[in-house]
């Protein structure tokens, strides 16, 4: 019983410390940005203009934070930060087969 109390709480803090320590929206954005630099001009061209359209979106989740730019309505580049790290990706293209 007492293994599963001492469990429990490092399992708190550290949940605690992800909920305290994630990036905000602006240190994701640039986390986009650099990323989208060094991966391709369409992704750093979208990235550049979401200020002026909009075409991002923040999710704000409990222990870590989300940050997706949109090309349309595909996603190009997909940032997460928690415990005050981000990590950028590009998400994979959905495959479609047609039968």
């Amino acid at each position: 019983m007492l293994k599963l109390l001492g469990v429990a709480v490092i399992l708190a803090i550290l949940l605690g410390g992800a909920a305290y320590t994630k990036p905000n929206r602006d240190v994701l954005h640039e986390a986009a940005t650099a990323y989208a630099d060094n991966a391709t001009v369409v992704g750093s061209v979208a990235t550049r203009v979401t200020g002026l359209f909009g075409n991002d979106a923040y999710d704000d989740y409990i222990f870590f934070d989300r940050y997706r730019v949109y090309v349309g309505k595909t996603p190009k580049i997909d940032c997460f930060g928690a415990f005050g790290k981000t990590t950028c990706s590009m998400p994979k293209a959905e495959s479609t087969t047609e039968g």
